[in-house]
């Protein structure tokens, strides 16, 4: 009988080498699970996300026509592709809210169970998961509020001073970005309120800076470039439709329904690629929160100590 591997620990120390390991062995242990809800709640996503993408690019690409007089109609085609954009936007945040929800609640369950993931049912998971849902709703409430705010802020001290003070305004927030790449694992991961949740973020966020920063660079450097490979399907067929539909000869075939339902099919699976491809930098995220807050925390010793006072 083949040996189980070994669990692999949340709130850990680990350099470099072993976040990005440990990254790859807990999605390679657990992909079946991941998959599984992954697909279940975020295909329906990505179904409504592909319309919205297609109607973008077509109403994008109609632009042109303007310009060359076959359209005189802006306000309309700014009024598709404004509404075509905000889709996009609604349902890349849903999106995003239900990976970090699966993902975060699936390791929230792996770090407390003898048995891991293994045999983990619907009924197990579904109270985790609209915990999840409900507070990254919440949190994704408030990051609009405070992303309106500091825009308004910006603008006030643009039209006060000069310009040039969206400068270090925006460097600022660079800075603070990082850290906050923590709040969700912080936030859905640990029984704490908004508040003291963000400023936790901020504190091991800014306590392992670099860390952070090099992990998400390179993680990041490896989702982007294969979900760049999915999307180029999509992209040649978009542009082939385009550049084929300024032309007479042949344009009947690039407009029929049959294309047209190609053009969709890749944009979903562009989508779907690009949910779970993200679901390795969420974990790669969650490890580095573990790893800071037992740097900083102790997390595990003081776990220890109310275990050895409890008996």
């Amino acid at each position: 009988m083949e040996s189980k591997a070994k669990k692999i620990l949340i709130y850990k120390v680990r350099n470099f080498s072993e976040k990005f390991d440990d990254t790859f062995a807990f999605v390679r242990e657990n992909w079946k699970v991941l998959f599984k809800y992954l697909t279940y709640l975020i295909l329906p996503v990505c179904l409504l996300q592909a319309i919205s993408l297609n109607s973008y690019m077509e109403t994008a690409f109609d632009m042109s026509s303007i310009s060359s007089g076959k359209s005189s109609d802006m306000t309309n085609v700014l009024q598709s592709l404004g509404w075509s954009y905000g889709g996009i936007i609604l349902t890349s945040m849903i999106g995003a809210m239900l990976l970090v929800s699966v993902v975060y609640g699936l390791m929230w369950i792996y770090e407390r169970r003898d048995e891991r993931l293994e045999g983990l049912t619907g009924s197990d998971f579904k109270p985790v998961l609209l915990k999840n849902l409900k507070r990254s709703g919440l949190a994704v409430l408030f990051f609009i509020g405070i992303l309106i705010l500091v825009m308004v802020l910006t603008a006030m001290l643009i039209a006060m001073l000069s310009p040039l003070i969206a400068l270090p305004i925006v460097l600022v927030l660079m800075v603070v970005a990082i850290p906050l790449m923590l709040f969700m694992p912080v936030y859905l991961m640990e029984d704490i309120h908004l508040m003291p949740a963000l400023q936790k973020t901020l504190r091991l966020g800014f306590g392992t800076w670099w860390s952070t920063f090099a992990l998400i660079l390179v993680l990041g450097f490896i989702v982007s470039f294969i979900q760049g490979i999915f999307a180029i399907p999509y992209y040649i067929t978009v542009v082939v439709k385009t550049v084929m539909g300024m032309h007479d000869n042949g344009s009947e075939f690039f407009d029929s329904a049959g294309y047209s339902f190609m053009v969709y099919l890749f944009g979903v699976l562009q989508s779907y690629a690009t949910y779970l491809l993200s679901t390795i930098l969420a974990v790669g995220l969650a490890l580095q929160y573990g790893h800071a807050s037992e740097k900083k925390d102790h997390v595990t010793m003081e776990d220890n100590i109310n275990r050895f006072e409890e008996l």
